[in-house]
């Protein structure tokens, strides 16, 4: 086993990670996925409707096809 040895080829385009900052040193996806359709304790207000299981799948789906960026700000 080498130490060295390359990355393996992403199977998705959302595992291909940028620089998020040269001085962080950060590699995340290109897309991010937006923590607001997370749950569903906003639902009245239409800001997500997603029950706990559709969001763990959907946070499963984003992971496991490279997804490594969520953006979880609030305001």
């Amino acid at each position: 086993m080498s130490l060295f040895k390359p990355a393996e080829k992403p199977r998705t385009r959302l595992g291909r990670y940028r620089l998020l900052s040269p001085n962080a040193g950060v590699h995340v996806s290109a897309l991010q996925l937006g923590g607001m359709s997370v749950g569903d304790k906003w639902a009245d207000l239409g800001l997500g409707s997603l029950d706990k299981e559709g969001s763990f799948k959907l946070l499963d789906a984003y992971y496991d096809n490279g997804g490594n960026f969520i953006d979880t700000a609030g305001n």
